[in-house]
């Protein structure tokens, strides 16, 4: 067993402990006919997807990169970070809605953009990603 497989079991053991997460994938497009730029209405792309995953409050600890995005204003301590194998589609994709808590789930996230999705490679081997996300207040993106 090499050190990237050991690395990989080992990830694999601590999400068997996580919490049940749903991505729902969505097409955007824009209004047939409308001559505004902001009319966008999202479908669902296919069906939900489920794994486990390790959801984490945000950590400003003096020197971290979280407090730089901090600094920066690209997350907030009211976001939260989740950790998923990496075989979880995020990219290449209109908006990603991940929900958390329970089926049905309780509480939706977006996926926040700025390039905050970090995929951790060991040898160019990939293992896990860290997602940060925010809370969507009404539970839906507009034109959904």
């Amino acid at each position: 067993m090499t050190y990237v497989s050991e690395i990989s079991h080992d990830f694999n053991e601590i999400m068997k402990y996580g919490e049940q997460i749903r991505f729902k994938y969505y097409n955007q497009s824009f209004g047939a006919g409308s001559y505004y730029d902001d009319d966008v209405v999202l479908t669902q792309s296919g069906n939900d997807y489920w794994c486990s995953g390790l959801v984490q409050p945000i950590d400003n600890k003096f020197g971290s990169y979280e407090a730089l995005l901090l600094q920066q204003g690209k997350i907030t301590m009211d976001d939260k970070k989740i950790y998923v194998d990496n075989i979880v589609q995020t990219s290449g994709l209109g908006p990603i809605k991940i929900g958390i808590t329970g089926s049905p789930t309780t509480r939706q996230y977006e996926i926040i953009n700025d390039g905050n999705i970090i995929s951790w490679n060991i040898n160019g081997s990939p293992i896990y990603k860290k997602i940060y996300c925010r809370f969507l207040t009404n539970g839906s993106f507009v034109g959904e």
